[in-house]
């Protein structure tokens, strides 16, 4: 998520000096700084394939676009190498107006970033792959250039152990899955799976984005909002932002369609995990905003011959002090997500290490 916000300002400063050259320029020559407008247009494009669509992608978008058709006469001009004298009251107009608000969009971005943390902060090791088919028969993607229809993204949080003893404690520990949603994606709950994987815990996670488990194309018939609904950088905004702020009686049901899609989630995360672990390993579930009977039917599936995997579950709704349910830890991951509910940045992590130890106490609690 941090990177999404160095991202963001990498575009601002591109923008800023482009827009700021009309200051500057003292004598005859070629206008060298228009290309960092095509530059912080293709950085914000892409901010959306890499991390997401959201507001501030948006805005920054947005400005980068106007500075874009602002300098396009000067990009042309570059292009053929041509000599500039000076610049239009207009364009100078133009580029302060657009130095402003890229001023202005940088300290707004600065205030809502994400708080930093790596798996190095933690001393842990994440892994990430993608996968491909169906709830039925999941694997992992060959490669980002393969023909394979991308189906979702799994990620594997483990502990480091510095000696033999470490090593023993942490085998003896299950193996906690965790399946995200429209609202809360894996990211959202990083700082958990973090604390969790420090404390000597393996955690496989994984973001479906399936024919199986579609959602949000229930509500149109257009075949191209379909796609765009349920596409892996625009799902989560489509159902956080517009159907919860603008279509509230289907985002009612869209939450409800979750949670009755929590039992075949869990069961193809779990068919995936024993194609990675063997068939001997012991698998505690961790859910959020899912109904019990969901996951006791999962439960119920992976001990049932020929399997005796499942150990237990926890269920976040439980903690009374995580208040957030069903989208992760947004005071760390979203802020702005975090301010529209009520709740401030929080750098410290005590919500997310308050319920990793809940969840390591029910664990113990259910070996």
């Amino acid at each position: 998520m941090f990177d999404s916000f160095l991202a963001q300002i990498l575009a601002l400063v591109l923008i800023f000096f482009c827009s700021a050259r009309v200051f500057f320029l003292k004598h005859s020559r070629i206008d060298c700084f228009a290309v960092f407008a095509p530059c912080s247009l293709l950085v914000s494009l892409f901010s959306f394939f890499c991390f997401g669509f959201s507001i501030l992608n948006l805005a920054v978008f947005l400005l980068s676009i106007l500075v874009f058709l602002t300098n396009f006469r000067a990009i042309l001009r570059l292009n053929a190498q041509l000599i500039i004298d000076g610049y239009s009251i207009v364009f100078i107009v133009f580029s302060i107006l657009c130095m402003i608000l890229a001023v202005g969009l940088g300290v707004l971005i600065f205030l809502l970033r994400p708080v930093k943390y790596t798996a190095k902060d933690f001393s842990i090791k994440k892994t990430e792959y993608a996968l491909t088919g169906n709830s039925k028969n999941l694997k992992i993607r060959e490669s980002f250039f393969s023909r394979e229809r991308f189906s979702g993204n799994f990620f594997i949080y483990e502990p480091i152990a510095h000696d033999e003893i470490n090593a023993e404690i942490y085998s003896e520990n299950p193996i906690l899955l965790f399946a995200g949603s429209v609202c809360g994606e894996i990211q959202n709950y990083e700082p958990y799976f973090m604390i969790l994987a420090q404390k000597g815990y393996k955690i496989l996670a994984a973001d479906f984005f399936m024919n199986d488990f579609r959602i949000l194309s229930d509500f149109t018939e257009n075949s191209l909002i379909k796609e765009l609904y349920e596409s892996h950088f625009f799902r989560r905004f489509a159902a956080t932002q517009l159907f919860e702020n603008f279509r509230k009686n289907q985002f009612e049901q869209i939450i409800e369609k979750e949670k009755s899609l929590a039992n075949p989630k869990y069961s193809a995360l779990t068919h995936l995990a024993l194609e990675f672990l063997g068939d001997d390993a012991k698998f505690f579930y961790i859910v959020d905003n899912v109904d019990f009977d969901s996951i006791y039917s999962v439960i119920d599936e992976f001990n049932t011959e020929p399997y005796s995997n499942a150990v237990g579950f926890f269920s976040m709704n439980r903690v009374d002090e995580y208040k957030t349910n069903g989208y992760g830890f947004i005071e760390q991951t979203d802020i702005l997500l975090a301010r529209q509910k009520g709740f401030e940045r929080e750098n410290k992590f005590f919500i997310a290490r308050y319920v990793a130890n809940k969840t390591i106490k029910a664990i113990e609690e259910q070996k």
